[in-house]
């Protein structure tokens, strides 16, 4: 899990606790994991009741990759300190992240009930804050609801630096950069010498590739504080994006000096390159943790990701092969290895992705990418990818039952999606759906030649007996086209010229019947059944 700001929510009332709890959340801040997790470890036994320190505790666990311990310290907090939201709210983003939501909307609405006064309303609005950003900051994102709550925090009276910052970060994972950076200005008008907001608005810019922005952005933040550690990872992410690696690797050293040169900040800067998609300095990375440290399963997991999303970028089949065969490895040693209740959906999908790419493993593609659907049925483009695959080993009738299922609910659909399903509807005897597939291709593309010409394979199919004319009418039109460059259409302009001239036989018309066997002949000079039919016509 990438680090996302993690809200100081105290500092309101920072005069109320001991200077280790602001050190505790500087060291949050900071990115100094392991420091912050000693310094409320120590908390919850000297302040044992205060629910506070158990949520930090877990942010702190969920930053050094340690969920399950992170799970225990919220749980704790919710026994110890029932009335408190906060705890809640972190159980219901590690519920999000198992693929759990109905689980997590329970510990979510938990967490906002603390805040809503008898009549409806939120006295108390820093529940929902809590809340909104479990949901934007979990793998598994609910960005609607966080939007929603984060307003209804906005409409009250206490705003505050971190609400405007949690506001721009749930409008930053909508993707509106535009309401995202007023929100981070907002906070920089409530503490112009606080360099978080800053770091913020340069992901605005990071993410939409203006590198003069970012940059800008990121000095305005180090001018406040040339150590401020978010401050440089986000200056790393930034030189890697703009190609300038040397600075990035040296940025990034300074980054550890200054949070901590820790394995968890390592296996954090493996997840960075994994999600800025730089596969090969990923993998480089974590196979040197491994070489140190193998008990994080999870890098097993993000290794075979990478090693699956380079093998599709490289040319060589071989080499491609290999890398799919060390991600199926991995891959396969992480779900043997972890508890099954954290086998996600992803898991089960690049499996499937992988086996794909190696040759004979299909059919075993076909079970992992189906548990993938069952899991998560959302994922459209991987009903598609099953389609695909089921189109490939020729069992057609799955193919048209899922791509029809990826369609029926596909904001976008190709050209090359409708000719797969008509080519599938076509090799499975559905020719009705056949003719429909290409009907909606040539209303798009109406010059598509090969679009007529499996019109009238489906419509002779489907009509036997020449009673109608559709497969006529389309074999007539595809063969006006075709004809302008016959070497590209042999075979086809062969069918198209039988068809027609039996049709026109059958008509009773044998002049114009041997009119088109002779136009067989001068494509295919030995194809025996148009001599038979030319020397029957004499």
């Amino acid at each position: 899990m990438k680090f996302k700001s993690i809200a100081l929510f105290l500092l309101l009332t920072q005069g109320l606790f001991a200077q280790s709890l602001q050190e505790g959340l500087v060291a949050l801040d900071y990115n100094r994991y392991e420091q912050a997790r000693n310094i409320f470890i120590k908390l919850t036994e000297t302040e044992p009741t205060n629910g506070l320190n158990y949520y930090y505790l877990g942010q702190a666990y969920i930053n050094l990759y340690k969920t399950d311990l992170a799970r225990e310290a919220f749980s704790k907090g919710v026994n110890i300190d029932p009335n408190n939201p906060a705890n809640y709210a972190g159980l219901g983003r590690l519920l999000l992240d198992d693929e759990k939501p109905a689980e997590a909307k329970v510990q979510f609405d938990k967490a906002i009930t603390f805040g809503r006064a008898k009549d409806g309303r939120y006295k108390d609005v820093q529940s929902l804050v809590y809340t909104a950003d479990a949901m934007s900051s979990a793998d598994n994102k609910q960005l609607d609801e966080a939007l929603r709550l984060i307003n209804i925090a906005l409409e009250s009276n206490k705003k505050t630096y971190d609400m405007y910052i949690v506001a721009g970060d749930v409008y930053l994972e909508l993707n509106d950069g535009g309401k995202s950076a007023s929100m981070y200005e907002k906070a920089i008008d409530l503490e112009k010498s606080n360099p978080k907001a800053y770091v913020k608005v340069s992901e605005i810019w990071l993410r939409v590739k203006n590198a003069e922005a970012t940059y800008t952005a990121l000095k305005q933040a180090t001018d406040l504080n040339s150590n401020y550690a978010p401050a440089l990872k986000a200056l790393a992410e930034y030189y890697y994006q703009t190609k300038n690696f040397e600075k990035a690797k040296t940025t990034f050293t300074k980054y550890l000096e200054n949070s901590e040169p820790s394995l968890a900040n390592k296996q954090r800067f493996a997840r960075i390159l994994y999600r800025s998609k730089e596969y090969k300095d990923a993998l480089e990375l974590i196979n040197e943790i491994l070489l140190v440290d193998k008990s994080d399963l999870y890098l097993y997991r993000l290794a075979a990701y990478c090693y699956y999303e380079q093998g599709i970028s490289i040319k060589d089949k071989d080499s491609a092969t290999q890398l799919f065969t060390k991600g199926v490895e991995l891959l396969n040693n992480f779900v043997k290895n972890i508890d099954p209740a954290k086998v996600i959906s992803n898991d089960y999908e690049y499996l499937g992705k992988l086996y794909s790419r190696i040759p004979g493993n299909d059919s075993i593609s076909i079970y992992y990418i189906s548990k993938a659907i069952e899991t998560d049925p959302t994922k459209l483009e991987l009903i598609k990818e099953a389609a695909n695959i089921y189109y490939k080993l020729k069992r057609f009738n799955e193919a048209v039952t899922y791509f029809e299922k990826y369609m029926s609910t596909a904001s976008k659909i190709t050209l090359v999606d409708y000719q797969l399903l008509g080519l599938s509807a076509y090799y499975s005897g559905q020719y009705n759906k056949c003719d429909s597939a290409y009907i909606k291709i040539l209303e798009i593309k109406p010059d598509y030649t090969d679009g007529y010409y499996w019109r009238g394979l489906a419509n002779s199919s489907l009509d036997p007996d020449y009673k109608e004319t559709k497969a006529k009418e389309n074999y007539e039109k595809f063969v006006s086209l075709a004809e302008a460059t016959p070497e590209k259409y042999t075979s086809k302009l062969v069918v198209a010229y039988d068809y027609l001239g039996s049709y026109a036989i059958t008509k009773d018309d044998n002049k114009l019947g041997k009119e088109y066997y002779l136009k067989v002949i001068k494509v295919d000079p030995k194809n025996q059944r148009a001599l038979e039919i030319l020397s029957q016509l004499k």
